[in-house]
């Protein structure tokens, strides 16, 4: 019996140091942290970043363990676009383990990863192109939103475009196909559909060159699929619209995986091209496509 009173007061305190409260964590501050640095690996440059010339600092805040690997992290600051890739690159480094009294320690401080253009940067042509064309994209941007003056839209957004295709060709890929696929709104809302489909077509060749993400790709093969369907070619719009809805079901399971605060946006995206794609599938006699299109619109809503 004695036995086995010890064996369970022997149990209960040897259980007892889980029981104590972690040790804080060493702060430390940025240049100390950067000199502890063991293993660093460039980040990778986003396709989607470079192409709109984002560049920039991602400052996080990080707790390295004591074998000196990365814990934990957080974003402090820096462009959305180039966290994700900053957040990648960070996982593989590693850091010489932090010391308290001989022994290894928890640490924690600010880190920096940063991303620059460099020679790639803007050029004066570029930036006198830049500075007429975003006074205009603000322009034809409030006037689709206002939804008033249609002629007057069309004719903004088509300078918009118009100006964003001076832009040298290996450059500025995201402005172009974004003024192209407002253009061919704007003129598709105007009832001018040869010009619409004209910015339409731009705005997918951009996109073929391989610089965009899922959602841009499919407001490019979007508003080509509605304009080809209004000017009455249904197996183009059927196609188009086809590969418009593949890119933003990409796009939004990219969203809510990442907890992107514009998800609904891209939801919002997809059921617009899903109910006009059921409008064109009834056309081309198709009444059970048309359905599994509507059904499929009615999940986001």
């Amino acid at each position: 019996m004695r036995f086995c009173r010890f064996l369970l007061i022997g149990l209960l305190f040897s259980g007892s140091s889980s029981l104590m409260p972690a040790q804080e964590p060493l702060a430390v501050d940025a240049k100390t942290l950067e000199q502890q640095i063991d293993h660093r690996l460039p980040p990778v440059y986003p396709a989607i970043a470079k192409a709109a010339r984002i560049q920039g600092t991602v400052v996080f805040q990080i707790q390295v363990g004591t074998t000196g690997k990365v814990e934990s992290m957080k974003v402090l600051s820096g462009p959305a676009m180039l966290q994700q890739s900053a957040i990648d690159c960070l996982k593989l480094w590693t850091f010489h383990p932090f010391q308290k009294d001989g022994a290894p320690v928890a640490t924690s401080g600010n880190v920096s990863i940063e991303f620059s253009l460099g020679k790639d940067g803007p050029i004066p042509k570029e930036d006198e192109i830049a500075g007429r064309y975003f006074p205009l994209s603000d322009q034809c941007r409030k006037a689709l939103s206002a939804r008033l003056d249609y002629p007057a839209a069309a004719d903004v957004c088509k300078s918009a475009a118009d100006t964003a295709d001076e832009f040298p060709t290996d450059r500025r890929f995201i402005e172009k196909r974004s003024a192209f696929v407002f253009a061919a709104y704007a003129l598709m809302n105007n009832k001018n559909l040869n010009t619409a489909l004209l910015y339409a077509g731009k705005a997918v060749e951009v996109v073929k060159l391989g610089h965009d993400d899922n959602s841009g790709s499919n407001a490019a093969y979007g508003v080509r699929g509605m304009v080809e369907g209004t000017l009455g070619d249904l197996p183009a719009a059927d196609q188009d619209l086809t590969v418009a809805e593949d890119y933003e079901r990409k796009g939004i399971a990219w969203a809510d995986q990442e907890k992107f605060e514009h998800a609904n946006d891209y939801k919002r995206a997809l059921v617009q091209d899903l109910r006009f794609h059921a409008q064109v599938l009834q056309a081309l006699n198709r009444p059970e496509d048309a359905q599994k299109k509507l059904d499929e619109a009615a999940k986001y809503n």
